[in-house]
């Protein structure tokens, strides 16, 4: 901890947490949660960001930041806009709110999936972000994120609590390759909904592991949207807590990687704990050259949780014969009246429509881009705002004619 003082909550709870460390598998290819993904995260290597030119590298910024995370230092843009704290100053803190939160969501998402390197997160956080909100947000919040030259393999540590019938919109932005290992605790009371961004995945040179744990009461819903380009070795891992009748829940992620020997590698999990809730997952990956997209998806449905609805969709093109797409779709389903759905392909580009365009005079590298395009399309749909949509979608569009140098 670089913070001198600590509160006893969070020392006893951290004291707890260290003692139950060791009964938690380990990161190794003999773990099936690690199989086939890239053990970069847990070299010893340090990551030098003084060497980088950090201009070149400044990720997806669409949006003026509302908050800055320069390296392991906080920058609030408007401190009267949204009243957000450093995760420091709250586990410092006798009385904060968050002892009621922080690290509650972590250890109850080590149940069914071992998640080491999340409590190694836990134990000795250095930055973050906390943010309780109890009244609508009238805009998107934007989160960016920034290298500090200063700073190197940083643990950040964020908390979201939404209270009952809260709104929000949460854009993350930018590349903090500072930062190597990301915890975000999210709780959604009653009938709140968060949509919630993540376009820092552009460009990460370093190996990345981000976790998010959300917690959802009766009739909440949270859509999630990810965004990796180029990623060199980035790892992340979503769990959900359905806990209450009547939730909605979407996860979609698209993914390009066309340099040499780049990995994404997505892992989620959903669990049903209670009747009448929809999941959806929305996978879209495009790889060129010898890159790798790891998706493992799983619906978990308790005995109680009747009439869940869960469907999940993992696809890829391979523009090239050394690319790979490896998928693990699973359903484990414990009730009787349910309807669960997953599905994964991989495939080329379709020739019939690729030559369909040329024979409209439309040049082999545009049309290669359109029928990349209209195969992301189903994953950007899930988007519900269509101003970011169309933001997001030009940006992509813009970045996806990168691709092709023909």
């Amino acid at each position: 901890m670089n913070h001198v003082n600590i509160s006893n909550w969070y020392n006893s709870l951290r004291n707890e947490f260290k003692s139950k460390s060791l009964s938690i598998e380990k990161v190794s290819r003999r773990s099936e949660y690690w199989r086939k993904s890239n053990l970069d995260i847990i070299s010893d290597f340090v990551d030098d960001t003084s060497q980088i030119d950090l201009n070149s590298i400044n990720g997806t910024c669409l949006y003026e930041p509302n908050l800055t995370v320069h390296g392991d230092i906080l920058e609030l843009a408007d401190e009267k806009s949204y009243e957000g704290l450093s995760i420091l100053d709250v586990i410092a803190d006798e009385d904060s709110f968050a002892k009621g939160y922080f690290g509650r969501l972590e250890k109850k998402s080590q149940r069914l999936v071992p998640r080491p390197l999340a409590r190694e997160n836990t134990l000795s956080p250095k930055v973050g972000y906390v943010f309780n909100f109890s009244d609508n947000l009238k805009k998107p919040l934007v989160i960016h994120n920034k290298t500090s030259p200063s700073a190197s393999s940083c643990f950040q540590r964020n908390l979201i609590v939404l209270k009952e019938n809260v709104e929000a919109t949460i854009i993350e932005t930018g590349n903090n390759l500072s930062v190597f290992n990301n915890v975000t605790e999210i709780y959604l009371g009653k009938n709140a909904k968060l949509n919630y961004l993540d376009l820092t995945g552009e460009d990460n040179l370093f190996p990345k592991i981000s976790h998010k744990f959300c917690d959802m009461a009766e009739y909440s819903s949270f859509n999630h949207f990810g965004l990796r380009l180029n990623t060199k070795a980035t790892r992340t891992e979503i769990e959900l807590h359905l806990n209450g009748r009547g939730i909605s829940t979407s996860i979609a992620n698209v993914c390009l990687l066309n340099k040499e020997n780049h990995i994404s590698d997505e892992n989620v999990l959903i669990n049903h704990n209670a009747h009448e809730c929809k999941s959806r997952q929305v996978f879209k990956s495009v790889l060129d050259n010898d890159c790798t997209s790891i998706v493992r998806g799983k619906i978990y449905v308790e005995p109680v949780a009747q009439k869940t609805d869960g469907y999940q969709s993992s696809r890829s093109l391979l523009l090239n014969e050394n690319s790979k797409f490896l998928c693990k779709p699973e359903l484990e389903i414990y009730a009787d009246d349910v309807i669960c759905s997953h599905g994964s392909t991989s495939g080329s580009l379709d020739q019939e429509s690729l030559f369909y365009l040329l024979s409209r005079g439309v040049h082999k590298n545009k049309a290669k881009e359109m029928l990349i395009s209209a195969f992301i399309s189903e994953a950007l749909d899930e988007i519900e705002d269509g101003s970011i949509k169309s933001a997001l979608s030009n940006y992509i569009d813009i970045w996806i004619s990168s691709f092709f140098n023909e």
